[in-house]
């Protein structure tokens, strides 16, 4: 409680003929706050002060002190406060001694006409001219300007550009001592503004700068029933402001003695501040924690690792939990040649340390790379904002300081690495994909081979899980005992390197739920491999066409497998960065995770396109027979048609259970696609379901499946459907057009190329891929 002595009188206002005397007080309109002299509570002294108080609650909780650093001593006499002709406040003993006022203020050396000070509901207290005195925009000065360790709603945190007015807190140097602390906190205008709490001049924590939705580092700061918050960052004034939804309930931020600031809420039923939110929070939250390119996680122990590609300076001290050195380079950078550099994409993490940045507002992503990269002492780039896809350029040009994983809530960077250290890969193109000249530059995550050969136990014979045309393929797990998959390309393969090639180029930036991750790559002296995710259940042809596996793909999970492919080749054919091309679409090529969700795998037969590019021709035909369609086996010619009959062939397989190359029946010399477009037109489509799934499938999901399937595999490009019609016809119950003869129905054999081509046919049997090259 605080000590005031009171007369019993309150005052709405007073004016220069006016003055409040210790032992009055003026009172808001709704009698929320109080205006007077009190002396702290536990305070031996009888020092008095003259603040703003909370009048509602019992505590008569401090918000505002005028004259925290020079009380009303004992000898000084009874204190007054008195408003001037020109607006001034003044606070002075009974010598008429002054003690403090508000003349600092600018807009306090202007005349005002008869000046009245009023305590308003919001608790600020302001000055204004008589006839302005329902105008906010006029005020001669407010205490709103000069925070004491208080943030109120409304009050402007930060600085005024135009008046030079900064709006910082300081701390109580006591419980019974509002004086200034140890302990400051305010904004910082080097660089991109930032707001830093202070001990003395050290730092102590950082909000980090503001990304649009909330600062980097405020990961408490997000939408919530109890306030609404906004930052302003324009010409005149940089400041953050909160206002409360529900103006009933009392509620503050406080910067208390020991350096933390508090977001309370009053509870009426206990009679007591509550608190939902610290900064610091937790021991992350302390600046610099783990010093330059470290990141500090609080979940993990100890908490300070150095960023990937980074090492400790010190390391023995390091690992004694010492982490002042902070992390250095892993390999040093060389900017004295700009193709020797890049950057390498740090997600989810609060932003480092601006102020020794630069920025612009208005300028993309892209062209703030260009900016860094021709620049040897920029360390890194991020946009500003990270609403609407991102925006604007930050620009670091130190070490970076102060981060710290914060997952999903955290932002992207782009830290300047040795390309050495990038996985950024040269490609050269072939001939099938652009001109021979063309050079891509990849950004992927780069494994040594160490490391590889560790995670697979030096590539050991019973972690094999299969050999393609690529190489063979091998589960690993990495020493954090994230497992994955190995592609390791056969050095005696040129069609290996090829696929490895285009897998990168194709996949590198492909995300999608229903596309195999690519991990990165490992490319060390003469070795070439592909790191995957690893997926348990192995592709998908291991169980429908094995009768004993066969049984644990029940109807639900295959109509999920048809649907999760439908939209993962939508995502390629029309939603992902470039148009991608599978041209190998196959059981084979779909593997299962976990829980038998789909996964499109193997890309290395994929084609690109960029623009409204829809289709090309190859002299190349490559693809797996039962698989490829006849436009493409007959004429070399693809497009996003091609891999909708391939979708048509699988769905066929995966209700039947059958192969679609190598189907027998005893009543005709149809394949699969033959034998079901027969059985549509009998109306005996029951005869096609795998028998392991008639007793849980759902007929009318079935049947429409087995229509889809034709519909995709009809002979001619323009009479199937695109992917993303496949995917709302899968998902509806719309009436479905009549399908028309499919291609290759009739179980002839694909026909052999003349005596003119270059090469000769190259064929294989069990659904191995196949290359075949189409006259010249």
């Amino acid at each position: 409680m605080l000590t005031i002595t009171s007369d019993a009188v309150e005052l709405d206002t007073i004016t220069s003929t006016q003055s409040l005397s210790d032992g009055q007080t003026m009172v808001t309109p709704d009698r929320t706050f109080e205006l007077g002299f009190f002396t702290p509570s536990g305070s031996t002294s009888r020092n008095r002060y003259l603040g703003i108080w909370y009048k509602k609650i019992s505590h008569g909780t401090v918000v505002w002190v005028a004259n925290r650093d020079t009380p009303l001593t004992d000898t000084s006499g009874g204190g007054v406060l008195k408003l001037t002709d020109r607006g001034i406040l003044v606070l002075v003993n009974s010598t008429n001694t002054i003690f403090w006022s508000s003349s600092n203020s600018s807009s306090s050396n202007n005349n005002a006409v008869n000046p009245v000070a009023q305590l308003l509901d919001s608790g600020n207290l302001v000055v204004k001219g008589a006839n302005d005195a329902a105008n906010d925009e006029n005020l001669l000065w407010q205490s709103f300007d000069y925070p004491f360790d208080t943030l109120l709603p409304g009050m402007k945190f930060g600085k005024n550009l135009v008046t030079g007015i900064d709006r910082h807190i300081w701390s109580w140097k006591s419980s019974d001592d509002p004086s200034k602390g140890d302990y400051s906190f305010g904004l910082d205008l080097h660089g991109f503004p930032q707001f830093f709490l202070l001990k003395g001049l050290v730092e102590r924590y950082r909000v980090g700068p503001w990304n649009g939705l909330r600062f980097s580092g405020g990961v408490g700061l997000k939408p919530n029933s109890i306030f609404t918050y906004h930052f302003v960052f324009d010409q005149q004034e940089v400041y953050y402001e909160y206002e409360l939804v529900n103006s009933s309930v009392l509620s503050r931020r406080v910067f208390n003695q020991n350096g933390i600031v508090q977001r309370l809420i009053w509870n009426y039923k206990t009679q007591d501040w509550t608190v939902y939110g610290n900064n610091p929070s937790d021991d992350c939250d302390f600046y610099g924690r783990c010093q330059a390119y470290g990141s500090c996680n609080i979940g993990n122990f100890p908490v300070c690792r150095c960023l990937d590609k980074f090492v400790p300076r010190y390391p023995k001290d390091w690992d004694a939990a010492d982490w002042s050195g902070g992390c250095v380079r892993r390999t040093p950078l060389n900017c004295h040649n700009g193709s020797s550099n890049g950057f390498l994409k740090y997600s989810g993490v609060k932003l480092p340390d601006t102020r020794y940045s630069w920025f612009n507002r208005s300028m993309s992503l892209k062209e703030c790379e260009v900016v860094c990269l021709n620049n040897c002492t920029c360390m890194a780039y991020a946009n500003i904002e990270v609403t609407a896809g991102g925006s604007g350029c930050l620009l670091w040009f130190d070490d970076l300081i102060d981060i710290r994983d914060l997952s999903e809530k955290g932002q992207d960077i782009y830290i300047r690495m040795a390309s050495s250290e990038l996985g950024l890969i040269r490609l050269s193109q072939d001939r099938d994909y652009a001109s021979e000249n063309e050079r891509t530059y990849l950004e992927l995550p780069l494994f040594d081979f160490e490391t590889i050969a560790n995670a697979t136990n030096n590539f050991l014979i019973d972690n094999k899980l299969g050999e393609g045309g690529f190489g063979p393929v091998y589960k690993g797990v990495l020493g954090e005992g994230q497992e994955i998959a190995v592609k390791r390309l056969s050095k005696i393969s040129r069609q290996g390197l090829d696929e490895f090639k285009n897998e990168v180029l194709c996949i590198s930036k492909l995300q999608h739920r229903n596309l195999v991750k690519l991990l990165g790559c490992c490319i060390q002296d003469d070795e070439r491999m592909l790191i995957y995710e690893y997926l348990p259940n192995k592709s998908m042809d291991y169980f429908i066409f094995d009768k004993k596996h066969s049984m644990l793909l029940d109807w639900p999970k295959r109509y999920n497998i048809i649907n999760g492919i439908a939209r993962g080749l939508n995502y390629l054919h029309q939603d992902s960065r470039l148009r991608i091309i599978h041209r190998d679409l196959k059981a084979g090529n779909i593997l299962l995770d976990n829980n038998m969700n789909p996964k499109i795998s193997d890309f290395g037969m994929a084609r690109s396109f960029g623009g409204d590019e829809m289709e090309a021709n190859t002299n190349r035909v490559v693809g797996t027979h039962g698989y490829m369609s006849p436009e493409y086996v007959m004429n070399g010619f693809f497009s996003v048609k091609s891999d909708v009959y391939s979708f048509g062939v699988l769905v066929l397989e995966i209700v039947s259970g059958s192969k679609n190359r190598g189907f027998s029946h005893p009543d005709h010399n149809l394949n699969l696609i033959g034998h079901a477009w027969k059985l549509y037109k009998e109306g005996k489509l029951l005869e096609l379901f795998d028998a392991s799934i008639l007793h849980s499938f759902d007929l009318t999901e079935a049947y429409r499946s087995i229509h889809i399937g034709l519909l995709c595999v009809q002979e001619s490009p323009e009479d199937r459907p695109n992917m993303s019609s496949v995917v709302l016809m899968l998902g509806s119950e719309s009436a479905l057009p009549q399908p028309k003869e499919p291609g290759f129905y009739n179980g002839r054999r694909f026909p052999r190329v003349d005596s003119s081509s270059s090469k000769p046919e190259s064929c294989s049997v069990n659904q191995l891929t196949v290359t075949i090259l189409a006259p010249r």
